[in-house]
C-alpha cells in the first residue's frame, strides 16, 4: 500500500538524534479515489514527546495540530501538503516524508524514491516552511514519483530547515 493508499491518523511530535522535533502522521484518515487519483487527508493534535533530544531538555512545543494531504495522480506524480499550528512563531522548520511510522520517538529515515539515491528534493519529499506570527505554517511538495507499498508512513517536522 502506498502513502496515498494508507489511512492516516494522529500527528505526533517527536525527535531522534540531531532532530529537535517532528510531526508524524500515522495510520487512520480518509482515503478517496477520484478519476484515478488517490487522495489521503489526515489531521489531528500533536503528541509532544517530553525529551526530543534524548538529553533531558524539554520539548519547546507544548501543543498544536497538523494536517497532511497527499494526492497521487494516475501518472504517478505525488502532491503532498502540510499545515501546522501551535509551533514557535516566525521560525523555519524542515519537514520530510519518512519511511517508518512513529514509534518510541523514531520514524526511520527520509523516504527516497531511489533508496540508494541521493538526499535531494527530486528523490525525497521536502516540505520546509516558516511559521507566521501565530505559529502557523504550510508547505507543499510536488514530486515525480508515487510511493512504494508501505514505504512512506510518516511526515516529520524537524527543528531546522533541510540541509542537503
Amino acid at each position: 500500500m502506498s502513502m496515498s493508499d494508507r489511512t492516516f491518523g494522529r500527528p505526533m511530535l517527536l525527535a531522534a538524534g540531531a532532530f529537535a522535533a517532528g510531526i508524524a502522521v500515522l495510520a487512520g484518515a480518509a482515503v478517496v479515489s477520484a478519476g484515478g487519483a488517490k487522495v489521503v487527508r489526515a489531521r489531528g493534535p500533536l503528541v509532544v514527546f517530553a525529551n526530543p533530544y534524548g538529553n533531558g531538555a524539554a520539548n519547546p512545543v507544548q501543543g498544536g495540530a497538523a494536517s497532511v494531504h497527499s494526492v497521487t495522480t494516475p501518472n504517478g506524480k505525488s502532491i503532498v501538503t502540510l499545515h501546522v499550528s501551535g509551533l514557535a512563531p516566525n521560525r523555519s522548520f524542515g519537514a520530510h516524508v519518512h519511511v517508518a511510522a512513529c514509534e518510541n520517538g523514531q520514524a526511520g529515515g527520509h523516504y527516497r524514491n531511489d533508496p540508494a539515491g541521493p538526499a535531494t528534493a527530486a528523490n525525497e519529499v521536502w516540505l520546509d516552511f516558516t511559521t507566521n506570527a501565530a505559529g502557523r505554517g504550510r508547505a507543499m511538495a510536488v514530486v515525480k514519483f508515487g510511493f512504494r507499498t508501505d514505504g512512506a508512513n510518516a511526515v516529520v517536522v524537524h527543528d531546522r530547515t533541510t540541509d542537503a
